[in-house]
């Protein structure tokens, strides 16, 4: 009854109700002694209205289940286990899925990186990726144009397994007969917190993908910037918090070209070479410090996907 309740107070269904952010959500939960039952019961004047909704929720997740997407609640067992563990209430209370929900059970690698690239970080990239599959690794998308739909789709052409965390278009990739079969074929994840069913509202897109980034780092056990700009854009932002937070090792390409990167490289992430292997002159043994850092903040196991790769 508890992730009904979530789906009541948390869902977007293009209706008349304005369903509670994740913010709003997981500060009344706390306050309620982390009860869902004690949300419900706390005569909170949002509740009580969102309760009002029930009677269309089984018609808005038939509408739902027609397109092949399901609903999981952060109480699910089905429910990626590392963005609760490592985001804390930064994690959605529930997601949007479909595929196989087996494949968070691996272990992935991430990619992020500005949408307008050029071929030598396309190579970069595809390299990057086929190491990582080589090495039995799985990788972790935000699925939007440039880096991150370069390394999903190279990373499925070699067979190997995905998991992209989508702003809003999760219909869309499912509608894509090349994509449709690799769900059916349990290569490809797909999750979203944006509702496919929610009003579209100016800049909606842009906050969404911001707050995705967060879910491609929580997922990895390291995540690799291609190409960043310089204190602005998506990707700088998704950096340096995952960064703050040490939500995943954070490894940069380590070009002189992009001073993004080299930036990011000066506030803590790992520089990678042209080769992808630890950029000459960087520190010895901070992976290891940073590998155990991490598993003592999030308790999962962390290693470095860029350690089994030909890592000297």
């Amino acid at each position: 009854m508890d992730n009904e309740y979530i789906t009541i107070l948390c869902s977007e269904f293009n209706d008349s109700y304005s369903p509670l952010t994740r913010a709003q959500f997981w500060e009344l939960y706390h306050k309620c002694g982390d009860s869902v039952e004690g949300m419900i019961n706390s005569g909170d004047a949002r509740v009580n209205t969102l309760l009002g909704r029930s009677g269309s929720i089984a018609f808005a997740l038939d509408k739902l289940n027609n397109m092949g997407i399901r609903i999981v609640t952060f109480l699910d067992d089905d429910f990626p286990p590392l963005l609760r563990s490592k985001l804390k209430d930064f994690c959605p209370p529930l997601l949007y899925v479909c595929g196989d929900s087996s494949l968070l059970q691996y272990n992935y690698a991430g990619y992020v990186g500005s949408r307008s690239i050029a071929d030598k970080d396309a190579a970069w990239t595809k390299m990057m990726v086929e190491k990582n599959i080589s090495a039995g690794f799985g990788i972790v998308s935000g699925g939007a144009k440039g880096i991150d739909s370069i390394s999903m789709d190279h990373a499925l052409g070699l067979g190997g397994k995905v998991i992209a965390y989508l702003p809003d278009n999760i219909k869309t990739k499912i509608t894509d007969k090349d994509y449709r079969r690799m769900i059916i074929n349990k290569q490809l994840l797909l999750l979203s917190h944006v509702s496919p069913l929610a009003k579209k509202a100016k800049n909606t897109f842009v906050a969404a993908a911001m707050e995705r980034n967060k879910f491609i780092y929580a997922q990895s056990s390291a995540t690799a910037v291609v190409r960043s700009d310089l204190e602005k854009g998506g990707t700088w932002a998704g950096a340096t918090e995952a960064l703050k937070h040490k939500w995943s090792y954070v490894f940069v390409w380590d070009n002189k070209n992009y001073p993004g990167n080299q930036r990011l490289i000066e506030l803590g992430a790992y520089p990678l070479d042209d080769n992808g292997k630890k950029a000459a002159g960087a520190a010895t043994g901070t992976i290891a410090d940073s590998a155990t850092d991490n598993q003592n903040k999030t308790g999962s196991k962390q290693i470095s996907i860029f350690d089994l790769t030909d890592q000297e």
